[in-house]
Order: structure tokens, then C-alpha cells, then sequence
């Protein structure tokens, strides 16, 4: 892996863009961690608070409904990961084939990090199992 790659993940899922897209703005708290102070619009905030107490604050950046959304880390818990202050996380959503495809990138990740291993793993688990399930639970009460 090139030290200067930034992270990335993709998932298919058998579902609408829209259920994606709203899983990405309504249902963080279930996959994700506790939303508050949320807006989620074009140039609206929110912050994400785990369990541990660390927290990050984000600005949405990019609001395309059913196609992505972008949110800019504007501050974050200052003794754990002050690192992520400044990433861009890009969330595109494509249909093909009746399938979405959900790509995720963050703009600033990259192996030099300190944080590195550990957000990566982590992101991996919240986007291929936390939030694919959640979507997948969505899809089939609809």
C-alpha cells in the first residue's frame, strides 16, 4: 500500500440509493454512535460521541440526496485524535445493475497517521458490517 494512500472501503447492497443515503443521515446513531447538534443538510453540523467519550464535530460539506454527501471534521476530542481534524469524508452512492453501491473515502487517512491501524480496522467493521447490516435490516421492513 503506497504510505500516502488515503482510506477507502466499498460495499454492494441489494437496495434503493435512497435507503443508503438516509442510513448515512438518519440511522448513524444505530450504526455509527450517538448524533447530536444534527442538521443534516447542506452546511449543517453534527457530532458523533462513542461510548469511550470521544467525540468529532463535522460540517456537511456536499449534500446530494441519493448520490453523496461529504462532511469536513472541524473538531474533535483533543487527547485522542486531533489527527482527523481537517479529513474530508467523501460518501458517493451509485445503482448498478439494481444494486447500490456505496463508495467511502477519507480524505486524509493515510498509514503515515498515528491513529492509522486502528481508524481503519475500525471503519471497516462500522461500513462492511455495522452499516451493511443496518441497511440490510432497513431493506427488508420496507
Amino acid at each position: 500500500m503506497n504510505k500516502n494512500s488515503n482510506y477507502s472501503q466499498e460495499i454492494k447492497i441489494n437496495t434503493s440509493p435512497k435507503t443508503v443515503f438516509e442510513a448515512l443521515n438518519e440511522g448513524m446513531d444505530i450504526w455509527w454512535g450517538a448524533i447530536s447538534n444534527s442538521n443534516f443538510k447542506s452546511n449543517g453540523k453534527f457530532t458523533i460521541t462513542f461510548e469511550n467519550g470521544y467525540w468529532w464535530a463535522f460540517k456537511i460539506t456536499e449534500f446530494i440526496p441519493y448520490q453523496k454527501l461529504t462532511w469536513k471534521c472541524i473538531d474533535g476530542e483533543p487527547e485522542f485524535n486531533k489527527e482527523w481534524i481537517g479529513h474530508e469524508l467523501h460518501w458517493d452512492i451509485k445503482e448498478v445493475n439494481q444494486k447500490t453501491i456505496l463508495n467511502f473515502h477519507q480524505i486524509g487517512l493515510t498509514p503515515q497517521l498515528h491513529c492509522y491501524e486502528v481508524c481503519s480496522t475500525t471503519w471497516d467493521m462500522f461500513i462492511t458490517q455495522k452499516l451493511k447490516s443496518y441497511i440490510n435490516k432497513k431493506s427488508s421492513t420496507m
